[in-house]
């Protein structure tokens, strides 16, 4: 059997096909609509079967008839309750299977119709025991899934180019290939099991998958270590990490290693790096922060610096790792700026540069080393409040958080990674993991950089604890980021809580975009918690960064908040941005996801307009 589909529509896809309980997507009316649509029009479906109980007939009826109640047009946002209503009469002819194929096409012609000439071919011959599922196109972006499902867990493990396939089984065994390989897996080996055995599925993909190990980069940041978070936690930080490490090739901590230059909060860093270096292959990376070398983080002019706790901290301005063929790139952007500004300087970017070329001098195969620079304050800005009491006190005496934890020059430097050929960039500050995708046109050429903020490891100011890992292909220098997090730190578990794919079709040479332009970001945003979005929502946001964080709206977004809490919960009830479930929500969170939702429905002149009613109340 098979399915094609839209994109846009692969959260229902994930929940038609998962065996077992899943929580169905929230969503807005028109989206289910088309969804079913294109689930009732039988061009999108393909099956083996040719009699009176034809898969496509059934399928293509229960579409049409849970379409009938929705609207293609309408705006309003369904809840989870009403769009499994829908969808479970379509299940029962989406689950059972005991194979499931996802092809991912490349946007190359030539691959996309070798790609479509393989999906009719697996779902004829696969009959009634697979499913082959494809979407009409590659996103344009990279996507966020919230929960990811398996076939999505898999490639975000398993990084690799355009065009592939992803097989999975209801036992959970996944398996990700090229699209030439998985053609050959699939006929040589999966279809005489078909027939002989099915039940060999499972060990056909587990002997496959376990030939293939992609590099893995654990990142860490912002462990203040000194502040009461931090000493609960760590214990907890460093039994999870005994799991972790033994997994990855490679450990980065992006600063504030310690809450304050103190001697006392060093000795904590340097107890809990002795402990993580016992049992990681190889020696922490590490930069430091703003914290490290500032009174709380922040300084004025001369006052309140102190450097005495990193000129020992054996951090080294370049590492070439040949076993994993990478370059990291370390800058200390805390040397300089008020508050906690940071920026990095020009001598910094000339010496790492002098050392670049120094050793492709002496070794020219470095040339080819990916290159991955770590960075402390955060090149794009990105949505959080402030939560510990001395950033409220700057927010409300300097307007803004933005305003006085910036990164400085960031154009200059994002700018220079671009000409240098870095391809990721790690950094911390900020206690919100994100993930962003920036485009650069350098000497010819368009420079694509990652940009991965990791969040706090131990959870200060009452966030998650979080880590990320970064899998990468060199080959076909691939990113992809899974996002683990435990929200209350109190050792319930850490959980995949978000992965970040880059499935993008290839992009040209002539890409129309002004380095250091923020509109340019690709951005997915603050990760959010399965619980903000309805289990297994699969969020893909382009640009809301980006649009809300230019000025004018930058504005109104800052006049908003200075509202009184009863005229913020009017407007956006008003206008539809909150549901009343979620009125009992935390402000911040409350109103972040009403922001949020602005610029996705293009109610930014609406919320102009009634701020500017409330304000004249």
């Amino acid at each position: 059997m098979g399915f094609k589909f839209e994109v846009e529509h692969s959260n229902f896809v994930a929940y038609l096909t998962a065996d077992g309980r899943a929580d169905a997507p929230r969503c807005e009316e028109r989206t289910l609509a088309n969804f079913l649509a294109s689930l009732a029009e039988p061009r999108s479906l393909i099956s083996s079967t040719k009699d009176t109980t034809d898969w496509i007939e059934k399928v293509s009826n229960a579409a049409r008839t849970a379409a009938s109640r929705w609207s293609s047009s309408s705006r309003r946002l369904l809840q989870a309750d009403e769009v499994s209503a829908s969808l479970d009469s379509l299940r029962p002819h989406f689950t059972g299977y005991s194979l499931y194929v996802l092809l991912l096409p490349s946007g190359s012609q030539d691959q996309d119709e070798a790609s479509f000439r393989f999906f009719a071919e697996a779902a004829i011959s696969s009959g009634a025991v697979g499913l082959v599922l494809m979407p009409n196109s590659s996103p344009t972006i990279v996507v966020q899934f919230l929960t990811p499902f398996p076939p999505v867990r898999a490639i975000a493990e398993n990084p690799q180019s355009l065009p592939l396939a992803v097989f999975w089984t209801p036992q959970q065994t996944t398996c990700v290939l090229p699209l030439e390989d998985a053609k050959r897996l699939y006929r040589t080996e999966i279809l005489p099991a078909f027939e002989a055995d099915v039940s060999k599925v499972d060990e056909i993909l587990r002997r496959s998958a376990s030939s293939q190990r992609a590099r893995r980069i654990l990142h860490l940041s912002d462990f203040h270590f000194g502040t009461r978070d931090a000493a609960r936690r760590r214990a907890w930080l460093k039994e999870r990490l005994a799991h972790v490490l033994p997994t990855v090739d490679r450990v980065v901590v992006t600063g504030d290693l310690f809450d304050e230059p103190k001697e006392a909060f060093r000795e904590l860093f340097d107890d809990f790096r002795s402990d993580v270096e016992n049992i990681a292959h190889k020696g922490l990376l590490v930069i430091p922060g703003n914290h490290d070398v500032r009174k709380k983080g922040n300084a004025w002019w001369r006052w309140g610096r102190n450097s005495e706790y990193i000129s020992d901290l054996q951090w080294t301005p370049v590492v070439f790792d040949d076993e994993l063929k990478v370059a990291f790139i370390s800058f200390n952007s805390s040397s300089t700026g008020n508050f906690a500004r940071g920026t990095v300087t020009e001598t910094q970017r000339r010496d790492r540069g002098i050392r670049l070329d120094k050793e492709l001098r002496k070794r020219p195969e470095v040339a080819d080393y990916l290159k991955v620079a770590l960075v402390h304050h955060h090149p794009y800005a990105y949505g959080s409040q402030p939560t510990a009491l001395y950033e409220k006190l700057m927010a409300e005496l300097f307007g803004g958080e933005e305003k006085f934890i910036a990164f400085e020059e960031a154009q200059d430097f994002m700018q220079w990674c671009a000409t240098r050929g870095v391809s990721l960039v790690l950094h911390g500050h900020k206690h919100v993991p994100h993930v962003a995708s920036v485009h650069f046109s350098s000497q010819g050429k368009t420079q694509e950089i990652t940009v991965v903020g990791c969040g706090s490891s131990t959870g200060v100011d009452g966030k998650p604890m979080c880590y990320d890992i970064i899998t990468m292909d060199a080959s076909s220098k691939k990113w992809n980021v899974l996002f683990y997090h435990d929200p209350k730190g109190d050792g319930s578990g850490f959980s995949l809580q978000s992965v970040a794919v880059d499935v993008r079709q290839p992009m040209g040479q002539n890409v129309n975009s002004r380095a250091a332009d923020v509109r340019s970001v690709a951005s997915t945003g603050p990760v959010a918690s399965p619980a903000d979005t309805g289990g297994d929502e699969i969020m893909v946001d382009i640009g809301v960064e980006a649009e809300m964080t230019d000025e004018n709206t930058g504005s109104l977004v800052f006049r908003f908040w200075e509202l009184t809490s009863s005229q913020r919960r009017k407007i956006c009830l008003q206008l539809g941005l909150l549901q009343e479930s979620e009125i009992v929500l935390p402000e911040p969170e409350r109103y972040k996801r009403a922001l949020l939702r602005v610029v996705d429905r293009e109610k930014l002149e609406e919320l102009a307009r009634e701020v500017a009613r409330a304000e004249n109340e």
